[in-house]
């Protein structure tokens, strides 16, 4: 007993003839009070799983007490985890506990030695490339990358955010790398877990935003011959995902990690990685990938000719208007500056509202569809729109006739 870790499960305050699941480190367990014992067992029924813990202590017809599973009835003793017939080596295993003041522990042997896996080698790569939040369901087939993302929170390197819906990992991962042009993950499950995550990934897509997608799969001997979840994810990725690969025994799990988040953060746009269940357990000692010498800075400079121009065109401007999108997000302060300078008013796109605040002296309202009238009579009256951040989409509504000069990191988005 000396050698057990005894780990804290909550207060006593379970009422006596009543159940409840505990999680210790990564068990769940069935907590019991009854004729005021307490005791642990295995919280999932051997038949089919079943929570014991969301159970109850029931008077069976031979007129003694059992845990009875929720799901399907199967009795338990609730010292022992013997089932009816005293026949304990068949029932469920127990755990010692301890009751100190007023606090429940449960004696766990010591954690056996982790032995590295794949999905060791792809957490470890996400880290080093600064992957640090990751939004997303467990589910059955992702255990092995979940505990691999585990040991990355338990270690500090990551942030794991539970969400009750795969949509919104998603839609959490898409204002991320809006915010901090930087990806973070969404985890989920195969089938029907993956796909909940595509309206995101367009999000994130139409709006340039890094995001790495992590989603599971069922096992490689059951792909393909219709397996429970099994459809064809890289082909449902592949309209709306960048980069989307599968990692198999045989791949290069740490630079296909690499690829995902040097593609996401390169092409501001959505990478994807899908992991066989049977695949993520399995041991492998290859080093993690890193960004060391594989990312240049992205400095985006213009021609000494185009910005002599775009002065010329400033300095003849008697009613020069500032468009400012979403895109001059990280430029917002010099923008102000220049036109606090020029007595320019600024109008935002409707993604790029608050980059400059209302009630700011140059502050002149949203422009487009979702704008304010106000910055529609700037836009009518100004005599040069100075777009930055900003696209040239009906939604933003700016005028196309208007003289008129741009700047964007991207040359495709000109015009």
């Amino acid at each position: 007993m000396g050698e057990l870790d005894w780990v804290s499960v909550g207060p006593a305050d379970l009422p006596d003839g009543r159940v409840k699941t505990v999680s210790a480190r990564t068990h769940y367990l069935c907590l019991s009070h009854f004729g005021g014992v307490w005791a642990a067992m295995d919280n999932h029924c051997p038949h089919q799983g079943g929570p014991l813990g969301e159970g109850s202590i029931e008077t069976g017809v031979d007129g003694k007490c059992w845990i009875r599973c929720p799901w399907h009835g199967w009795d338990f003793d609730p010292i022992t985890g013997a089932p009816p017939g005293g026949h304990e080596d068949t029932g469920q295993k127990t755990y010692p506990v301890d009751v100190r003041d007023g606090e429940v522990f449960v004696g766990l042997e010591p954690e056996p030695a982790h032995t590295r896996t794949v999905t060791d080698v792809v957490a470890e790569t996400l880290v080093n490339w600064g992957v640090k939040r990751v939004f997303g369901m467990v589910g059955h087939s992702n255990l092995g990358l979940a505990d691999a993302i585990r040991r990355r929170v338990s270690d500090g390197q990551m942030g794991y955010i539970g969400i009750r819906h795969e949509g919104a990992a998603a839609f959490a991962a898409s204002a991320y790398g809006k915010l901090t042009g930087k990806p973070a993950a969404c985890l989920t499950i195969a089938g029907p877990g993956a796909t909940n995550l595509l309206t995101g990934m367009w999000d994130a897509k139409v709006d340039r935003a890094p995001v790495l997608a992590l989603t599971g799969q069922v096992q490689t001997q059951v792909l393909g011959p219709g397996a429970f979840q099994d459809i064809d994810v890289k082909s449902a990725f592949e309209a709306v995902s960048r980069f989307s690969q599968p990692v198999l025994s045989t791949s290069n799990h740490a630079e296909l990690a690499s690829l995902a988040v040097k593609t996401a953060l390169v092409e501001r746009d959505v990478a994807h990685l899908i992991f066989p269940d049977d695949i993520q357990p399995q041991a492998s000692d290859a080093k993690a990938g890193t960004p060391g010498g594989r990312v240049a800075a992205p400095v985006v400079l213009a021609q000494a000719g185009d910005v002599s121009k775009a002065a010329e065109m400033i300095a003849a401007a008697k009613r020069p208007m500032i468009i400012m999108g979403h895109g001059a997000w990280d430029a917002r302060a010099s923008i102000i500056a220049l036109a606090q300078t020029l007595g320019a008013p600024v109008v935002t796109t409707f993604k790029g509202k608050g980059l400059i605040a209302d009630n700011h002296p140059n502050a002149a309202g949203v422009l487009g569809r979702s704008g304010t009238p106000i910055a529609s009579w700037f836009m009518n009256e100004c005599d040069l729109q100075i777009v930055l951040g900003a696209s040239f989409s009906n939604h933003t509504g700016i005028n196309r006739c208007k003289p008129t000069f741009q700047v964007d990191f991207e040359r495709l988005q000109l015009g």
